[in-house]
């Protein structure tokens, strides 16, 4: 009787797994490539750091032969030229033509704040190396992810080196006029309160300084920070030169301003300035060494802080495809998974905080000469930078 019975347990429950494996969908394993949308600018102001953050993203799928946890991986790549207009066209055409199943998109900020409720309503997981702190505050989202410091995150971290270590009390402050620097001069007003001597704020590819820099008195400060980025910061850097002030005015850069990409077109007389990110070309760890060989070989230009960014992002949503076994259709485990991933990377531990902003390691570099060319030298780290929500929330 015993073993009728058990027979008949056996029989059955083969019965009820042959049913669910021939269902529909059932907990079939996933089939054909992983779509992932990667879109930023490859025209426009921002194309000097956008097209290479492409071929950084492709450098890290390449590195996986383009498949992980057993599934292919499809890039699908595309130009937002830098446009909120464009970008959120380009959304949507990845997401409901192209049907992908992860964005790892835009670098910049308008691009992003008009993109973020579309993605959020859509439910697609995006990686961002977007700036905007409103990523995780106002637009906070369980589907966006942004990994790169925000501006309150290097702002405020910068400018209390500048205060605490370097000993700045008084500061002139110029600044890109954009949503994003109003925002980050919140954080260094905060170190700095009534040491800002003034702040200036600039268009996006501004020609001309001179008016600006006409306003700066040497003997009121200890320093000039500047925060404009792509090839506005090598424009400004020779017209500082070129106005006699760098002699007298220390120089620092916020965020990416002496990034790797950008020293090949900085003149000379960048030689000195400081700034602090999360990336230094110069640290001489295995990781770092063989992360600049394999991009300067496929792309015969070393990589920056924006191209590291980039790398990693796809790395760490590398990690979170293999630790769902490559099943990305179930979202919600997916999501999870990246929010737990943490890659010892190029510089060192990286990985999301509560609000799925990046933590990192960042570096005070100083631009040096050496073999005939400007580089970032290492001079501190500061470890695990998160962003400071309990001061702006």
């Amino acid at each position: 009787m015993r073993k009728r019975f058990a027979i008949a347990v056996v029989g059955l429950v083969a019965a009820v797994l042959l049913v669910l494996t021939q269902a529909p969908g059932a907990m079939a394993a996933p089939q054909g490539p992983i779509k992932i949308g990667v879109a930023n600018s490859l025209t426009g102001p921002l194309s000097v750091q956008g097209g290479p953050m492409v071929n950084a993203i492709k450098q890290a799928f390449d590195e996986e032969n383009y498949t992980v946890a057993g599934r292919r991986i499809e890039l699908i790549v595309e130009d937002d030229e830098g446009k909120p207009d464009v970008g959120l066209t380009k959304f949507r055409k990845l997401v409901e033509r192209d049907q992908v199943h992860i964005l790892h998109a835009v670098l910049g900020t308008t691009v992003a704040l008009a993109a973020a409720p579309y993605v959020h309503a859509q439910k697609v997981p995006w990686v961002t190396q977007a700036a905007s702190g409103a990523l995780a505050r106002q637009l906070r989202s369980p589907y966006i992810f942004r990994f790169v410091p925000s501006e309150f995150q290097y702002t405020y971290a910068a400018a209390s080196y500048l205060k605490d270590k370097l000993g700045w009390k008084r500061v002139y402050w110029m600044a890109w006029d954009a949503a994003v620097t109003h925002s980050g001069f919140v954080a260094g007003k905060k170190v700095f309160g009534d040491g800002v001597v003034d702040v200036m704020w600039t268009p996006v590819g501004t020609a001309d300084y001179a008016p600006y820099l006409a306003k700066v008195d040497r003997a009121k400060a200890d320093g000039l920070v500047l925060a404009m980025w792509g090839a506005d910061a090598p424009r400004i850097i020779r017209q500082i030169s070129e106005y006699g002030l760098k002699k007298d005015l220390p120089v620092f850069g916020v965020a990416s301003f002496t990034s790797e990409e950008l020293l090949g077109g900085m003149p000379p007389e960048a030689e000195g300035v400081l700034s602090m990110y999360n990336y230094c070309g110069s640290l001489n760890t295995p990781a770092n060494r063989r992360f600049i060989e394999v991009y300067r070989t496929r792309n015969n230009t070393p990589p920056g802080s924006y191209q590291y960014m980039a790398y990693m992002g796809a790395k760490m949503v590398i990690q979170a495809i293999k630790d769902v076994a490559g099943n990305v259709e179930d979202k919600e485990a997916f999501l999870s998974a990246l929010r737990k991933v943490k890659v010892d990377g190029p510089m060192g531990p990286a990985s999301f905080d509560e609000r799925q902003g990046g933590v990192f390691d960042f570096y005070v570099l100083k631009v040096v000469k050496k073999d005939g060319r400007l580089q970032n030298d290492c001079t501190e780290k500061i470890s695990q930078v998160k962003d400071p929500y309990d001061l702006f929330p």
